[in-house]
């Protein structure tokens, strides 16, 4: 089963009497914009009661409320897990991780849990960075090993 709604504006939560297959998607648009900045999150829930939602296009200061207000909605309406699949997440700022940071300890503090899947290398790199992998401990990996290539022979001058 996949619950998803179109969010448009400024209104954020998804829509809880529809059920429907399809996406939810915020757009957020601007006068100055030259273009529209775009977010589809949509949430699936198999029978065993996990949610996953998949997040495609920008998390970004635009869509940072409209995405907390959906993601959190859909961790306070689950009973299971919920992963965050970030496979078609293409750009992330500094709101975006703060979205990511407060459904975390939202889920926490409401007795859920939230991981990440499929999240990009430049992503994890900055997660790193700033310590988001402390909050979400999938997301870190074995160190990187500095590799030893052999030195090259020089000639040296006769």
């Amino acid at each position: 089963m996949i619950r998803a709604s179109r969010v448009e504006g400024d209104r954020a939560a998804p829509d809880r009497d529809r059920e429907s297959y399809g996406e939810m998607g915020a757009t957020v648009d601007c006068a100055d914009c030259a273009r529209a900045m775009q977010l589809e999150l949509a949430y699936q829930v198999t029978t065993d009661g996990k949610a996953t939602v998949q997040v495609r296009g920008e998390l970004d200061i635009a869509t940072a409320d409209q995405a907390y207000a959906y993601l959190r909605d859909v961790v306070d309406n689950q009973d299971g897990p919920v992963t965050m699949n970030l496979a078609g997440l293409t750009f992330c700022d500094a709101a975006g991780l703060g979205v990511l940071a407060r459904v975390a300890g939202h889920a926490r503090r409401s007795g859920h849990s939230v991981k990440l899947a499929a999240a990009r290398p430049s992503l994890l790199r900055i997660m790193r960075i700033t310590g988001m992998d402390e909050t979400f401990p999938e997301v870190r990996t074995a160190p990187l090993t500095v590799i030893a290539w052999p030195r090259q022979a020089t000639a040296s001058p006769v």
